[in-house]
Order: C-alpha cells, then sequence, then structure tokens
C-alpha cells in the first residue's frame, strides 16, 4: 500500500470515529438520568443506613416515606441545577451549587461518566440547600 493510500485510510478511519461519536453524543435527558440515578443511590444508601441504627417502625415508615418523597425533590433539584454543553462530538455535566458552575462529567459515546465531584458536593449538602 502506498503512502497516500495509507493517509486516505487514516482520514477516514478518523471520520468515522468522528462521525460516530457526533452521533452518539449524550443529550441533556441523558445527562440528567445519569445523576438522577446517582442521587437516588446516594440517598437510598443514607437513608438505608439511618434505618439499621433504628428498631422503632414508625421511625423506619416515616423514613421509607421520606424517600419515596425525595424522589420528586431530586427532580426539582436536577432541574435547577444541571445543565450540559455540547461539543459536538462530547459534551460536558455541570452544576451550578453555591454560586459557582462546576463540571462534574464528560459525556461521549453514548454514556456520561461522571467525576467524583457529585459526590463532594452531596457529601457538603447539595441536598439540603
Amino acid at each position: 500500500m502506498n503512502k497516500q493510500r495509507k493517509n486516505y485510510v487514516v482520514l477516514i478511519a478518523i471520520g468515522l470515529i468522528l462521525l460516530v461519536a457526533v452521533l452518539t453524543n449524550p443529550n441533556q435527558d441523558r445527562h440528567k438520568e445519569v445523576i438522577r440515578g446517582k442521587i437516588n443511590s446516594y440517598m437510598q444508601k443514607s437513608m438505608s443506613e439511618g434505618l439499621s441504627e433504628t428498631d422503632n417502625e414508625w421511625e423506619q415508615a416515616g423514613q421509607a416515606l421520606g424517600m419515596m418523597l425525595g424522589g420528586a425533590m431530586i427532580d426539582g433539584i436536577i432541574s435547577n441545577i444541571v445543565t450540559t454543553d455540547n461539543y459536538v462530538i462530547f459534551s460536558t455535566t455541570k452544576i451550578s451549587w453555591g454560586g459557582e458552575s462546576k463540571v462534574i462529567g464528560v459525556g461521549a459515546f453514548g454514556n456520561v461518566f461522571l467525576t467524583g465531584k457529585l459526590d463532594e458536593a452531596l457529601d457538603e449538602g447539595l441536598l439540603t440547600e
């Protein structure tokens, strides 16, 4: 294979990868869905730790009810604080909290990868403000 043909093959391969990246770049709804799942897991973990500490049935029932109602609260929080920036071949997930905006994830090839900054924000009280 001559050098010019190799260059064409490389350019076509790069073009195909870029096309796949553009077509599979996750939209804002996908970013929010991943964050919703992460926050739900965080809340369930927090609630289950609280449930194991008490033997009172009424307290356990109240915590379970709080967890159910928390789902509606999460949707409201997510719609207010989560934004995405679309860079065509990839996108970033941002949260606006405490007067500043932080990139907490990257979306590419149909996936959203979150950094540890969301965990930090949750530990600092993101859900309580």
